[in-house]
């Protein structure tokens, strides 16, 4: 029995992702990026262009995830996550441009018919959100967004999923502000910029993102998508680094701050015209405000002095993706970078753009390496322990039942959760193994001479003891990725 078991643990075993061998496109630049990703741990697929002024060389590297077309090039489609901002923020400046919309007067203005809960929110004004100084938080602070947080950390699900316009509309007017003027990155305060658009504009969101940006610029790929049945053609499919399968982003009220789907090729094109400063609302780009430890900041682009030179860039992050772009006006130098897991590429499009290496990225997050140890080793710690007492018989089985199973569910948890960029994998096999004889040895056990049957309260809280035990450990897990 116990073969059996090991041999199902080594099947079962976690399987973080690798960058393998699969190269298309230029083979010079495939080099460069393997070099620069290291040991190419985390990564699963990468797409890669590199534009030096009117030059441009695109490089796929690794697996996409999707059996049918599982090589990675020019065309094949990622989530792009937050490189949206940037393009709301290009979207906002056209219509500026064109005199169709004003960035420099209030909510209340814009919107005179809306009441909203803090005076200072309505005097924010389209600028202020899109550069992040209209003071609101990251996101709306409730328990449903906490528990979509949750599910995204444990389950890998979108935590956007069926958030339509109005509610995310909705989140905006009842938010509130610690005061506008300075830096403070929001999702909610993008999202609000463009769905403030889109009523002044009368059109939905994505309509005057195509109409404006993206077909100016030719952009056929780029795409919102808005169900699992309509995923492009050539899409991939996204990933932890650890391994675990995540859901994919769709299209919801929160599109304005990144739920663009998108192909090298088609960001190559935006970021090259962008070097000529010939983009639909290239002024956004343009570097206008602080942004604290970013430097500075036009509408959703940042421009960061690193290493002598001025970096333009955004980068963007989904539960199963990653992304960045950047360019260096200065030497006519950009690059994009597209992955199918959620290891950053920061480092990789900085290295591409000729940036020294200023330390080993990402670093290592020790609290999650502990926790994942932890796990491993405390999910066969109730059932080892039961089988070296001696309980009266019925209390005897139900203990081994109830801290095997206890077992099981914390090992499937870390599985997925755990940080196995770290620790080896093997270390949950042992877990699983030293559970397993753990509960064997507690069912061979002779128990005690039975005593008072357990009174199904009794039982109850027992049950009760271990799922709160579960639980904790589930917050220690959220807190650990947060």
């Amino acid at each position: 029995m116990l073969v059996v078991v090991s041999a199902s643990l080594v099947f079962l075993i976690p399987r973080p992702a690798t960058l393998s061998s699969a190269t298309t496109g230029d083979a010079a630049l495939a080099a460069q990026v393997r070099a620069a990703a290291g040991s190419a741990r985390g990564y699963r697929g990468l797409a890669v262009a590199v534009i030096d002024r009117d030059r441009v060389r695109f490089a796929g590297l690794g697996e996409s995830g999707d059996p049918e077309r599982p090589g990675i090039d020019k065309s094949t489609v990622f989530e792009a996550g937050s490189l949206g901002k940037p393009m709301t923020g290009m979207l906002l400046a056209e219509l500026a441009s064109r005199k169709r919309l004003r960035l420099d007067i209030s909510l209340q203005k814009l919107l005179p018919g809306t009441s909203f809960s803090d005076p200072a929110v309505a005097s924010a004004t389209l600028r202020e959100l899109a550069s992040h100084r209209a003071g609101l938080d990251l996101m709306p602070s409730n328990l449903q967004m906490f528990l979509r947080g949750a599910e995204l950390r444990i389950l890998g699900r979108d935590p956007y999923r069926g958030i339509s316009d109005e509610a995310a509309f909705t989140a905006g007017r009842h938010a509130s502000s610690s005061g506008t003027g300075r830096f403070r990155y929001s999702n909610l305060g993008m999202t609000l910029a463009g769905q403030t658009a889109a009523r002044v504009m009368g059109k939905p969101y994505e309509e005057l993102l195509q109409q404006y940006v993206l077909a100016p610029l030719n952009m056929r790929s780029t795409r919102t998508v808005h169900s699992e049945t309509s995923l492009p053609p050539r899409s991939a499919a996204g990933y932890r680094a650890t391994g675990a399968v995540m859901e994919h982003w769709l299209a919801s009220g929160y599109t304005p701050a990144g739920d663009v789907w998108s192909t090298s090729e088609d960001l190559a094109r935006l970021v090259r015209t962008e070097l000529r400063g010939t983009a639909p609302g290239a002024e956004a780009a343009v570097p206008r405000f602080d942004a604290g430890g970013a430097g500075r900041i036009g509408l959703g682009w940042y421009t960061t002095r690193i290493q002598g030179q001025d970096i333009t860039w955004h980068d963007g992050e989904t539960g199963g993706f990653t992304s960045y772009m950047g360019f260096d006006r200065a030497h006519g130098r950009g690059v994009v970078v597209l992955s199918n897991t959620n290891q950053p590429v920061d480092a990789i499009g900085k290295r591409l753009l000729g940036l020294a290496s200023e330390r080993n990225y990402p670093a290592r997050d020790l609290t999650q390496t502990g926790l994942t140890l932890l796990c491993c080793a405390g999910a066969a710690g109730p059932v080892l322990y039961v089988a070296w007492r001696r309980f009266p018989k019925q209390l005897h089985h139900t203990y081994i039942g109830l801290s095997f199973a206890f077992g099981v569910v914390l090992l499937t948890l870390v599985r997925r959760v755990g940080d196995w960029l770290s620790v080896p994998p093997t270390i949950w096999v042992l877990g699983g193994a030293l559970l397993s004889v753990g509960f064997i040895q507690g069912i061979r056990r002779r128990p005690l001479p039975a005593g008072d049957p357990l009174p199904r309260t009794g039982t109850a809280l027992l049950a009760a003891r271990y799922a709160g035990a579960l639980l904790l450990v589930l917050l220690f897990v959220i807190a650990a990725e947060l």
